[in-house]
């Protein structure tokens, strides 16, 4: 895929989609206007430049630098990247002080951000914040805005196992990365806390079970998805919504 198509898609995706579509988020806030910015900045570039458009090379994907806390992704190379939108779900055995949140998983739509990894990786490290301001579109497999991403897969458990499975259907399949939690960082000041705080960033090692040759999954530029630190008048379930990028490496 060339360069200015999709600077050009995250340009006018605004002006494409109905006032409704995006609720509260496109009052533009802070994060939005600077991300529109960049797009700008980056069209004015491309336009300059007299070289062959560059393409989504994966071999430029890098971590962000905060990850370096997390164990490092051995002899593995880049795959892809999705922004997950979704819940961070827990359970509460009462309603008072006396009990704390047990997590019982996670569910998330996930849209391939490959290319702006490879090519734009601040603008892709500013779309957790300014997803978890936007509902999931009712079509589930409509594009997430403000970037027009394309969905890839959806992020579930398992029984206890973290899933990602990216065969979303019989003519797009992307394997399926069975996981374990290897390692965990808390998420940076800077991160966006939502109600409770910004849940950890992690490394998923692969497991039996994966299709394909994922060997290791990052969430990392972490929003919101904390729990409370105890159930205080909460329900017995409930979820906390989240945004998270996903790094998959694999042989």
């Amino acid at each position: 895929m060339r360069l200015a198509p999709i600077l050009l898609s995250l340009a006018t995706v605004s002006l494409a989609a109905p006032a409704n579509y995006f609720d509260d988020a496109y009052d533009f806030s802070d994060e939005l206007s600077d991300f529109y910015a960049k797009v700008s900045q980056y069209i004015s570039r491309v336009r300059k430049d007299t070289t062959p458009s560059a393409t989504c090379d994966t071999s430029k994907i890098k971590l962000p630098s905060f990850a370096l806390g997390l164990p490092a992704p051995n002899q593995t190379v880049p795959m892809y990247v999705a922004l997950g939108r979704g819940t961070q779900n827990y359970t509460c055995a009462d309603s008072t002080s006396a009990s704390t949140p047990t997590a019982i998983g996670a569910v998330a739509n996930l849209y391939n951000a490959t290319c702006l990894a490879a090519n734009y990786p601040d603008i892709l490290e500013s779309l957790p914040n300014i997803a978890l301001k936007i509902s999931l579109p009712t079509n589930e497999y409509a594009t997430l805005p403000p970037a027009n991403l394309d969905l890839m897969g959806h992020h579930f458990f398992t029984g206890a196992t973290p899933e990602f499975n990216l065969d979303l259907t019989a003519t797009q399949q992307f394997g399926i990365a069975m996981t374990k939690k290897g390692g965990q960082i808390n998420a940076p000041d800077t991160a966006v806390q939502g109600k409770y705080g910004a849940v950890p960033w992690l490394y998923l090692s692969t497991i039996d079970g994966t299709v394909g040759k994922y060997k290791g999954v990052y969430r990392v530029d972490t929003a919101s998805g904390s729990p409370p630190d105890d159930c205080t008048d909460m329900p017995s379930s409930f979820e906390i919504e989240y945004s998270a990028n996903y790094y998959f490496f694999g042989s």
